[in-house]
């Protein structure tokens, strides 16, 4: 005969078995590309002296006035233009003209004249200046007998080397004033120099760059 005997279901009665959660999955995170940092933008300023300048750009006239006086008074009218071989050197050529009075007498000489300058130390807002020239003269000279007595005037040829310094004051970005201290390395008795020789000069640049 089957047992028809009611059995009450056993409940486990060890720990409660951990029930796994499903894992919730993490979602890749998008990649973000890195943007390479921007490096400021150097404009290349060019400055005007670095630019190539034209050859009229190096060229400057002006002129010099020489005053000396003693036994002679001396004047110098002397137009000039020069080069600007390099920043602080400089090649210049010019025309002279001097009025000589002394002694009772006046005499008139024309001539021209080549130089060299070369800046040599900046002080302030100028510079130390070296100076040396060549200056080719046609000269009026008087002509005297064995007594001293005046015979009239007479024309001659004299080359006259100079070298000295000066200080060279900038007026604006390219032009300058000069005072020049020379030393006369001519004793001809129909040299219209004596020693020292001042000079003043003033150098206006064609152009501004």
């Amino acid at each position: 005969m089957p047992d028809s005997t009611y059995r009450k279901p056993e409940l486990p009665t060890g720990p409660p078995v951990p029930v796994e959660q499903p894992q919730q999955q993490t979602r890749p995170r998008p990649r973000v590309q890195e943007q390479p940092t921007p490096q400021p933008e150097v404009v290349a300023k060019q400055e005007e002296s670095n630019e190539e300048l034209r050859f009229i750009d190096k060229l400057y006239f002006g002129g010099g006035l020489g005053l000396q006086f003693g036994t002679y008074t001396n004047i110098s009218v002397m137009p000039t233009l020069s080069y600007a071989l390099l920043p602080k050197l400089y090649l210049g050529v010019g025309a002279v003209y001097h009025y000589e009075s002394g002694r009772g007498y006046s005499f008139n000489n024309y001539g021209g004249r080549g130089y060299v300058q070369a800046e040599l130390v900046n002080i302030g807002d100028g510079a130390l200046l070296a100076h040396g020239e060549v200056e080719q003269l046609n000269v009026e000279y008087a002509l005297v007998d064995m007594y001293g007595y005046y015979m009239g005037k007479q024309r001659g040829n004299v080359t006259i080397p100079m070298v000295g310094l000066g200080y060279r004051q900038r007026i604006s970005d390219k032009g300058s004033f000069d005072l020049l201290v020379l030393y006369n390395g001519n004793d001809s008795n129909i040299n219209p120099y004596s020693n020292p020789v001042i000079r003043f000069g003033l150098n206006i640049p064609f152009t501004n760059r």
